[in-house]
């Protein structure tokens, strides 16, 4: 894929068009946005640019170097993403890419490092890889592909140029829906618009039963369910959530076990593998709020206007023809306390029965 083929995107693509043609190429480069929009594709891009011979300014995507590129055999161009189930950058891999980096390139005039996911570098990995930011060698081009750039260390920002990345067009992601997973347009409609340009949230919500888990709430709590019996059913299915994902850590990392014999280890690893869960655990929460919060704006926009195009979930109009706007500003509301005191950590069984009381209000 070239550099001009990447969707949605074009202030980043033209500035990294910029830097080709006038063959100005800063040693470190920070890819920065919403996860799912397409960084990680515009780095590889970058790379088979730097590599191509039909088009250094763009990539042609068709060229031997260009293929090498794309399916990882290429000896200039290395992909660095987080390994194992903890889903980490440690030292080694950082030590593997300065020992690299060292080296002149072998067939191309640029020597270039992908760093998928880099704020899942381990604090002493930064260390490592900031000596060689510091000091690069030759020529050595880092890109380093976050979702969180502040998580990495401030004096590796400082060092690397940061292009921004915003998200995808809604008409982009239901083509890239009704091509990748074969859904019907209104469907594939209503996910891009509820995914806010994010491709991988969207895939997310098309693969899982987040959706109709969350709309049943709404459901449930509109046909006079028990608020409290509701909570109490949706923690049970969040700890099932995270039992079922500890029991693949646990299988997943037998193997592991067996190499890592010390008790200092096998510690240092259940603590990472508890972070990952727990990690998992708060990012789906998180999700089924930002659906409840789609739900109900829609609620209050399709009361004020009806018109089908201005809502999110317009794959459920019949629903929405029906609920009742009152007291939709305040659950709304509801939503945003929930969620602020699940970043204070109180207790989610506490948290999600107040909200579904105020869900269920009239």
């Amino acid at each position: 894929m070239s550099l001009e083929a990447i969707r949605d995107q074009a202030v980043p693509v033209r500035l990294l068009q910029t830097m080709l043609r006038r063959n100005r190429l800063p040693n470190g480069l920070l890819f920065w946005g919403p996860d799912g929009v397409g960084k990680r594709l515009t780095a590889i891009a970058l790379a088979q640019a730097i590599n191509c011979a039909e088009r250094p300014d763009a990539g042609c995507g068709a060229c031997l170097p260009c293929r090498r590129v794309v399916k990882g055999n290429h000896p200039d161009v290395r992909l660095v993403t987080p390994v194992r189930k903890a889903r980490i950058i440690d030292v080694e891999a950082i030590e593997t890419v300065n020992e690299l980096a060292a080296l002149r390139p072998y067939e191309s005039s640029w020597r270039v490092f992908v760093i998928d996911e880099a704020d899942r570098m381990y604090p002493a990995a930064q260390n490592h890889f900031l000596k060689t930011l510091e000091e690069p060698p030759g020529q050595s081009l880092f890109i380093l592909v976050t979702q969180h750039p502040r998580i990495l260390l401030p004096t590796i920002r400082s060092r690397c140029q940061r292009i921004r990345f915003g998200g995808l067009a809604p008409a982009t992601v239901a083509e890239l829906l009704q091509n990748q997973r074969d859904l019907p347009r209104q469907t594939a409609q209503a996910i891009a618009a509820i995914s806010q340009g994010q491709i991988s949230r969207a895939l997310d919500l098309v693969d899982t039963d987040k959706r109709d888990i969350a709309l049943s709430i709404v459901e449930k709590l509109d046909h006079g369910d028990e608020p409290i019996v509701v909570a109490e059913d949706f923690v049970k299915h969040l700890e099932a959530q995270r039992k079922q994902i500890e029991a693949q850590h646990a299988r997943e990392n037998d193997e592991e076990d067996e190499q890592e014999a010390t008790a200092e280890d096998k510690k240092a690893r259940q603590e990472r593998q508890k972070a990952v869960v727990d990690t998992m655990i708060r990012r789906d929460i998180m999700e089924y709020l930002h659906i409840l919060q789609t739900w109900y704006r829609d609620v209050l926009v399709f009361d004020a206007t009806g018109e089908e195009d201005r809502v999110m979930n317009r794959d459920r109009l019949v629903a929405l023809e029906s609920a009742q706007a009152n007291g939709a500003t305040e659950k709304l509301e509801a939503l945003d306390r929930a969620r602020l005191y699940l970043d204070r950590f109180i207790n989610e069984e506490r948290v999600f029965r107040d909200l579904f009381f105020a869900l269920a209000a009239k």
